[in-house]
């Protein structure tokens, strides 16, 4: 293994190592596993190419979570080379069963994740919650479907929640206030800035990592989702939580003792 992003991620033996590879795509090192979220590495329309390759990452990926089916989320190109080179299992949702299949997925690495079905998988407790697909001026998604999911991970004692893309939802400010380490996704089709700030500050998490933003080309057709605001929305955070504010760079290593 020659990529020293990866070395350095692998190398942590206690605690929460987090490192973005753009998007939604993230890397978790705890407890001996590598977790993954919504890798797409190998799209031709990325700003930059991914830190950590895919065929880097594959012989040493435990487990990849895939919160809904777009293709940003669920990449075909990445998730072929992992069915082809890793041996990791993939958490997703119903809706996402068919592209698996189509990615030569085998059935016996995945695992289906439905909203507020709690499940362990190798020790780690998981539960996936409700997200519900924004689009364009602060609206819901025509097509958004209600199997998409969220996930809370109880890691090292600690609690993490990846939204996916979603929208605000009343129930993430009622019953998710033990979060300690929130991901959030400050555009026009999540939950931009101000229900990004409503969300921190209701959770109160002791670590925010804003994704979805800076990774692919933006144009007038797509720019509602391929930028984010993530400096704006620090900026109208109190204080106190902007120290909790961590905007990674691709391929920062990040360490939560």
């Amino acid at each position: 293994m020659a990529n020293s992003i990866l070395e350095k991620l692998l190398a942590l033996k206690t605690g929460i190592g987090i490192c973005w590879l753009g998007n939604l795509g993230w890397l978790i090192r705890t407890e001996g596993r590598l977790l993954a979220f919504d890798l797409d590495l190998d799209r031709d329309s990325r700003l930059q190419p991914s830190p950590i390759a895919t065929e880097e990452l594959a012989p040493v990926l435990d487990i990849q979570f895939i919160t809904h089916g777009h293709g940003d989320h669920f990449s075909g190109p990445t998730s072929r080379i992992l069915a082809e080179q890793s041996a990791c299992r993939f958490i997703l949702p119903t809706n996402c069963l068919d592209n698996a299949r189509e990615f030569g997925i085998p059935e016996s690495r995945i695992t289906i994740a439905h909203p507020f079905q709690a499940f362990e998988l190798d020790g780690i407790p998981i539960e996936p919650r409700r997200a519900l697909h924004g689009h364009t001026n602060f609206t819901v998604y025509r097509r958004a479907n209600p199997e998409d999911c969220g996930y809370v991970l109880t890691l090292d004692g600690r609690k993490l929640y990846q939204p996916g893309d979603t929208v605000l939802l009343q129930e993430q400010l009622e019953d998710l206030e033990d979060t300690d380490i929130l991901f959030v996704s400050p555009t026009l089709h999540n939950t931009h800035i101000e229900a990004s700030k409503t969300l921190i500050e209701f959770l109160q998490p002791d670590y925010i990592f804003p994704q979805h933003f800076g990774t692919y080309i933006p144009n007038e057709q797509n720019s509602y989702w391929t930028v984010g605001y993530p400096d704006e929305l620090k900026a109208v955070l109190p204080e106190s939580l902007q120290t909790c504010f961590h905007k990674l760079d691709q391929g920062d290593v990040f360490h939560i003792a």
